[in-house]
């Protein structure tokens, strides 16, 4: 599940990655419109998220092509796949997990992305998929108290990891985003974010133990920001939004942006749905460097497109602001591929150790 859904982000955090193949880095054609369609379903998750999206993305798309957008429901994966099944098409636009996204899971419930459309070319490494194009980007990263170690500060994982210089709890998300708590291990023991494969289990594990006693697991993002906020933790894996707006709010928090893992909201096409070139034009429109940034002006969301303007008030708060830190996690198809094939192993030999 993305954020924008409010759900986990394990398959958003194992599987957010660069593809090689599917066509060039072509532009936008979103101001020609396809020849039939009319209207264009697009899922809108509501709130303020979906009122931003509305104002960003629906109404300036009709404005420029005459293609009317009508609100959507979320559909999860096995919706998906079902509409598909049934070619009962309800929604032209979808957000899939980024596992679904997967050339492995995707070929049989999407359509690949054109990207002789979506301009691949001026996306951020780690927001693109064979079937999916991320919208914005945000990240888990390292949040911590500014009161707690007398005026130093942690900048790296391997600061999370030394509980002499840096003492205190750590709050990490142990029950829906394994694969990111050994994100942070391996790169606190000096794993490049480009060498994760194959995923060292063990050595992820070695290294949480020596942190164990002082780990305060948590299932949700928000019990993560509460346990920051509280000051029960000295840090934490958190949403880095989440650790900006508790300072923004006035809390001694702050956040380190080295080993960052890079996330962001998929969009993708059901496979065999009529409307596919408008649905193209759409994410192409999106995604576009004079379109994709506006909608940090009205929610806390990083544009994908890294030749797009974001909000310059929240710029510094925003991960592509951050993307030349030293270990910034960008994550390979093949690493995701490796992660979502042997996810049941991995999640496995964490919870023997964790309930050890």
């Amino acid at each position: 599940m993305s954020r924008a859904r409010g759900g986990g982000l394990v398959s958003l955090l194992v599987a957010l990655v660069a593809v090689a193949a599917c066509g060039g880095g072509g532009g936008s054609s979103a101001s020609t419109p396809s020849s039939s369609t009319k209207e264009l379903v697009v899922v809108n998750t509501g709130g303020d998220w979906g009122a931003c999206q509305r104002k960003s993305f629906f109404d300036p798309f009709t404005a420029k092509t005459g293609i009317k957008v009508i609100d959507g429901p979320f559909l999860t994966d096995g919706q998906i796949k079902a509409m598909v099944q049934s070619k009962q098409y309800n929604v032209d636009v979808v957000y899939p997990s980024a596992n679904l996204a997967l050339p492995s899971a995707g070929k049989n419930s999407l359509e690949p992305i054109d990207y002789k459309v979506v301009n691949k070319g001026e996306l951020a490494a780690g927001t693109y998929t064979t079937y999916g194009t991320s919208i914005d980007i945000y990240a888990w990263a390292m949040g911590y108290r500014t009161d707690k170690f007398g005026g130093q500060t942690p900048k790296t994982w391997a600061d999370f990891f030394d509980t002499k210089k840096f003492p205190g709890k750590r709050a990490m998300p142990g029950d829906n985003d394994v694969p990111a708590v050994l994100y942070a291990a391996l790169l606190a023991d000096g794993v490049a974010p480009d060498k994760l494969i194959p995923l060292d289990v063990n050595r992820a594990l070695k290294k949480l133990g020596t942190i164990k006693s002082s780990i305060v697991w948590y299932a949700t993002g928000s019990q993560g920001q509460d346990l920051l906020k509280s000051g029960e933790v000295a840090m934490g894996q958190e949403y880095a939004n989440r650790v900006t707006s508790l300072r923004d709010a006035g809390s001694p928090v702050d956040i380190s942006w080295d080993g960052q893992v890079v996330a962001g909201d998929l969009m993708g096409v059901p496979k065999g749905d009529p409307n596919v070139t408008a649905a193209m034009q759409f994410i192409a429109f999106v995604t576009s460097k004079d379109v994709n940034g506006t909608f940090s002006f009205c929610a806390a969301g990083a544009p994908s497109n890294v030749k797009s303007t974001p909000n310059p008030k929240i710029a510094n708060d925003l991960p592509t602001t951050h993307l030349n830190q030293t270990h910034v996690v960008e994550t390979s198809e093949a690493l995701a591929e490796y992660v979502a094939a042997h996810l049941d192993t991995i999640t496995t030999s964490f919870n023997n150790w964790r309930s050890s």
